[in-house]
């Protein structure tokens, strides 16, 4: 799993760190991992101090599109509420079932492949 670093580091144990936006030398030592992502657009902005860090410490740097909000229902409320959808379910029964707006059904088996997942403050691309 990924976790996108947009104000500090969050705490616990992921395989990469994304970078969304351009970090100080000090915030870039606190990423416990060797293995850290960003866009075209982050990476330009990155300072070439910060890059000399990486280089020399042997980080593993992806540079990566993954454009899009990410959603902040939980991983299950989406899988229920696609399997429901599947199994004939109508969106407006889902969204008594699940508690989830009639809407947000529809989106999320349209956009059933959606990679990014809101969990608390942390964003994590599964």
């Amino acid at each position: 799993m990924k976790a996108h670093i947009r104000n500090k580091v969050p705490k616990g144990k992921f395989a990469t760190y994304h970078l969304t936006r351009a970090l100080s030398l000090s915030e870039v030592k606190n990423i416990p991992c060797k293995t850290i992502s960003c866009s075209p657009s982050s990476f330009g902005r990155i300072s070439k101090k910060v890059k000399k860090y990486l280089a020399d410490n042997r980080y593993v740097i992806t540079i990566e599109k993954n454009k899009g909000k990410p959603l902040q229902t939980s991983p299950k409320k989406i899988l229920e509420a696609i399997k429901l959808y599947r199994s004939g379910m109508s969106f407006r029964k889902i969204e008594k079932k699940l508690g989830i707006a009639k809407s947000t059904c529809h989106y999320l088996v349209r956009k059933a492949k959606k990679t990014k997942i809101k969990k608390g403050t942390v964003i994590i691309t599964v």
